[in-house]
């Protein structure tokens, strides 16, 4: 008696195995309808995410430029370009960032930028944003984001 049941024990599990055709395609179809809504999303909050970084690493640049000048009692100069970034002291270099992936650029559309700092902190005549001005990062998939500089030298966070 026990043999007997044993056997169809053993007849039901080899028919519960695997996964039917139709089964599989529609976890398949599942899964790339998901994915074709994730992807996009994901790009967007990537790029800003991105924006971000830039922003916050142009930013903290321009701080760190003001305090040395403060703090050496001379002058100091954020040099940027397109992508990339330098704060110089008497030729100098105290911190670079070559890899940005977002664009700097200065309200009047130059590309080519250099804000330099003195003693008190403030803007030196002469040199771009003398009469205040604001930096535009700007990421390719993404809004872009401002730094705004007063004449004084002080530093903050623009508009979006």
């Amino acid at each position: 008696m026990e043999l007997a049941a044993l056997k169809d024990v053993g007849k039901h599990m080899a028919r519960v195995r695997g996964f039917t055709l139709i089964e599989l395609l529609v976890t398949i179809a599942v899964v790339i309808i998901l994915a074709t809504i994730a992807v996009p999303g994901f790009q967007g909050m990537m790029a800003r995410n991105q924006l971000a970084s830039d922003y916050n690493e142009v930013l903290s640049g321009l701080y760190f430029a003001r305090s040395e000048a403060i703090k050496r009692r001379g002058d100091v100069t954020l040099s940027a370009k397109s992508d990339s970034y330098s704060i110089n002291v008497d030729g100098a270099v105290l911190r670079s960032r070559n890899d940005l992936l977002s664009t700097i650029s200065l309200s009047e559309g130059e590309s080519s930028i250099e804000i330099e700092f003195n003693k008190l902190g403030r803007i030196v005549e002469g040199s771009h944003c003398e009469d205040g001005c604001a930096l535009t990062i700007g990421y390719s998939n993404a809004d872009s984001k401002t730094i705004e500089i007063s004449s004084f030298g002080s530093v903050s966070r623009g508009g979006s």
